[in-house]
């Protein structure tokens, strides 16, 4: 779903380089440039980030560029994947980039010295046409197996960088057609769980969680409160969400997509956000650009019109 690009540092030399590069990339893009090596989390260490070593390529040509340069990387630290791969400080850069490239391989490498493969280009290839095609075209749809494992892995990038997540889909809860009794969906759950579990296996504890589904009974209160106490168990402990339950407005908008949204980027699934029927059923998940993320995220706020609060939001904790 998302390609991910490596970058040599000293490939970079001026502002405009820096401006190109992040304007590859974005999650809305579908490709984003690899924080390699990751910046140290510790003040102090000997290590040095690939945002730091872009910083010390620029002041080798315009030094007083450096500080705006250090203050755009920061700025625009949403079009990088955080994806942890190892780094030894003992070799250079590109000694390390070839045999990672070789372990687990980048969409593309661009680079500050010759080029010998296909997947490879410098700077100088985009002022024609001969640059990796991943490069040349965004991302927008791709078909995807509805299972569970799936979502987690082709999400994988933008869900190390999420600091929010949003589950948006109608049908989450349904009425059991024999019974008469609410249900919450479990293919709808195990993605989730899913979701969940990988973020928790590299520590990513969101800030904020949420959960958007429509009303399906005329007991709006209750209806959310069973709904908590179905999908708090599909939770880590250390996780705190809230669960909104919404309404159509008379002659409104339908509450029909299904998004994955974060304040990184977004997609959508045609064909819902749960687990197939069978091993064979497929979805196809599209990218939101940037702008159209931003709305669908403001139109699931509590401050948002387009569509009504069947009742009040309520918070939870997992349980996982």
């Amino acid at each position: 779903m998302f390609h991910e690009i490596a970058v040599e540092p000293t490939a970079i030399r001026t502002l405009r380089d820096v401006q190109l590069v992040l304007g590859l990339a974005g999650f809305s893009k579908g490709r984003v440039i690899a924080d390699y090596p990751t910046e140290p989390k510790k003040a102090g260490s000997e290590n040095v980030g690939w945002a730091s070593r872009v910083v010390e390529s620029i002041k080798t040509m315009d030094i007083g560029k450096a500080p705006k340069v250090r203050e755009l990387l920061i700025k625009e630290k949403k079009r990088f994947s955080r994806s942890g791969r190892p780094f030894d400080e003992k070799l250079a850069w590109i000694a390390n980039a070839k045999g990672e490239h070789a372990r687990n391989p980048f969409a593309a490498l661009i680079l500050d010295g010759p080029t010998t493969e296909a997947c490879e280009c410098n700077l100088d290839d985009f002022l024609g046409d001969d640059y990796p095609e991943c490069l040349k075209e965004d991302q927008h749809v791709q078909p995807l197996p509805k299972r569970p494992e799936e979502f987690a892995e082709h999400l994988l990038p933008m869900l190390r960088c999420a600091c929010s997540l949003q589950f948006v889909d109608p049908h989450y809860l349904y009425v059991h057609r024999a019974d008469g009794s609410l249900r919450l969906s479990s293919k709808h759950a195990r993605v989730a769980q899913e979701i969940a579990r990988r973020m928790h296996g590299f520590n990513r504890v969101p800030r904020t969680v949420e959960f958007h589904t429509l009303q399906t009974s005329d007991y709006p209160a209750n209806e959310l409160r069973y709904f908590i106490s179905r999908m708090k168990d599909q939770l880590p402990q250390s996780w705190r969400a809230k669960a909104f339950l919404w309404h159509e407005k008379h002659g409104g908008k339908r509450f029909h997509a299904r998004y994955i949204l974060t304040d990184v980027g977004g997609i959508g699934s045609e064909y819902g956000l749960d687990e197939g029927k069978s091993a064979a059923d497929e979805t196809d998940l599209y990218l939101l650009p940037e702008p159209l993320c931003v709305k669908r995220t403001a139109d699931f706020s509590e401050a948002g019109d387009t569509f009504v609060l069947a009742t009040a939001p309520l918070e939870f904790s997992g349980t996982r």
